[in-house]
């Protein structure tokens, strides 16, 4: 009878990330009191490919999308379908629609013949391809970045929340942090979960997907940039490094990482 039991409670659980993916999330919610219906139309062709930048919060995206943006085939690689973002937009230029929506981003910054980028979480990955914002460009491709060090990814999201400096070309806020293991636990968990998520949609979706690691873009950009080039079939790039953007780090969080990871080793220490 206990295994009968168990059975059953594995067929009720659902999978890793599963619970991020079903329902609205607070970006497809707060869509929805935007454009109704929250669909693209079939009419609207933009005729140039899409480049998803698949992420989750402090995995290095920004990072990326700067340095393949400073291509002139290439560009975009903003958070075009954040509900704030939208709603700002949509006001600013009276947008009647998705399809008017979707049409002015990626407009913004367009170069001929080149593809359009755009950042996408897993729950903005499934409203692209369920709104059909997709289908209005000659084909879409995923590059997903993450992190091999959770840790030192959780850590950031929490020092970037409570400072609000989300970029290196922020002014510094000033603002004093205190060492927080229980809240970085909790951005660690949602870190998991976001990636997790990404792994499920990334394995339903129809797209061709090119991984990065955020470390090896930090150790090796040109080489990473060029492979990614390459498996966007695009020629190599020859924009010089020293012209790129510069990565958020400092003293302050490899202390913390530091801390929080040998507190957790401590804690699984064998007795």
């Amino acid at each position: 009878m206990a295994f009968i039991d168990i059975k059953q409670r594995f067929r009720s659980n659902r999978l890793p990330g599963e619970a991020a993916l079903a329902g609205d999330s607070l970006h497809i919610a707060e869509l929805r009191q935007i454009f109704d219906p929250l669909s693209v139309s079939s009419e609207l062709q933009l005729n140039r490919p899409l480049v998803l930048l698949a992420f989750s919060n402090r995995s290095g995206s920004t990072h990326l999308g700067q340095l393949l943006a400073s291509a002139g085939d290439l560009y975009g690689f903003r958070e075009d379908l954040n509900h704030q973002t939208v709603r700002r937009r949509v006001t600013e230029e009276n947008l009647p629609d998705l399809s008017a929506y979707i049409a002015h981003v990626a407009n913004l910054g367009s170069k001929p013949d080149a593809s359009f980028g755009l950042k996408a979480s897993a729950q903005q990955l499934r409203l692209v391809r369920m709104a059909g914002i997709d289908q209005a460009f000659t084909e879409t491709r995923v590059i997903r970045i993450r992190r091999r060090d959770r840790i030192a990814q959780a850590v950031s999201f929490w020092m970037a929340s409570e400072t609000q400096q989300w970029t290196s070309r922020q002014t510094d806020s000033g603002v004093a942090l205190e060492y927080d293991a229980r809240a970085i636990r909790q951005y660690l968990k949602a870190i998991q979960t976001a990636e997790s998520a990404l792994d499920l949609v990334l394995a339903l979706l129809p797209y061709q997907v090119l991984n990065v690691e955020y470390e090896s873009l930090c150790e090796y950009p040109e080489f990473i940039i060029q492979r990614v080039r390459h498996g966007l079939d695009l020629p190599p790039m020859t924009t010089e490094p020293s012209g790129w953007p510069e990565r958020q780090t400092s003293e302050q969080k490899t202390e913390f990482v530091a801390r929080f990871r040998a507190e957790l080793m401590h804690e699984w220490t064998l007795s």
